[in-house]
């Protein structure tokens, strides 16, 4: 199955992973902005992960292997990172990836299942870096990034996370054997996962606001005295 989901600096794929594989759901190979295996460090964390640079070609081939995980947002996550009530265009690469092992493998259909998430984004604090002198003279030598993030102190903060997963989908070649209909099912799917985010972010209020009156409680009793 090709798993797709909104994106969130990477976080949220460990956290997928981690789901399926305590679920006996099978083992997932993530695909990742190739660029970012060019960087010291990072690129050392992602062969640890058996992430695989992202291609239309490297997504198919993995397919016959094991489901895939990507993010259709791509590098534009940034926006939907920012403002979580918008989310970005799907790029089609997951669609041509699903018609590319479907031409290889002579399967007639395979399965997306769109999964969304809320609260990770509120984990991270950190600068953007969108300057192009200073991505041109420090970033760009290395690797070509649209932007760079420069983490703040302290980076990581506790927060509730909510992983809503959706139902799968299957889909056929002959949904995808033109452009406009690859480009139909992109949107469709778009509109599926911000669904699922918005439910998410919904269920992740409501978790907050029940802990709240039990708190407001709490704070109104003197210490030591017990619940009528």
């Amino acid at each position: 199955a090709i798993l797709i989901s909104n994106h969130s600096l990477t976080i949220e794929a460990t956290l997928i992973n981690y789901i399926m594989h305590i679920e006996g759901a099978g083992h997932v190979g993530t695909l990742v902005f190739p660029e970012a295996f060019k960087l010291p460090l990072v690129r050392e964390f992602f062969r640890s992960c058996q992430c695989i640079p992202i291609s239309v070609e490297a997504g198919a081939k993995a397919l016959r292997e094991k489901h895939i995980l990507l993010f259709p947002e791509g590098m534009d996550f940034l926006t939907g990172l920012t403002d979580p009530d918008h989310m970005p265009e799907f790029h089609t690469g997951f669609l041509r990836m699903a018609h590319q092992y479907m031409k290889d493998s002579g399967k007639k259909s395979v399965t997306i299942l769109p999964i969304a998430h809320a609260g990770i984004e509120k984990m991270l604090k950190f600068w953007v870096i969108k300057n192009e002198k200073v991505l041109n003279a420090l970033i760009r030598p290395i690797a070509k990034y649209p932007f760079w993030v420069v983490p703040k102190i302290p980076f990581f903060l506790p927060s509730k996370v909510i992983v809503n997963w959706g139902e799968p989908i299957r889909i056929t070649r002959s949904q995808l054997d033109t452009a406009g209909k690859v480009h139909r099912q992109s949107r469709r799917f778009r509109e599926v996962v911000l669904a699922l985010r918005k439910q998410a972010q919904a269920e992740r209020d409501r978790a907050g606001w029940a802990l709240k009156p039990a708190l407001k409680t709490l704070k109104s009793l003197a210490f030591g005295m017990e619940f009528p």
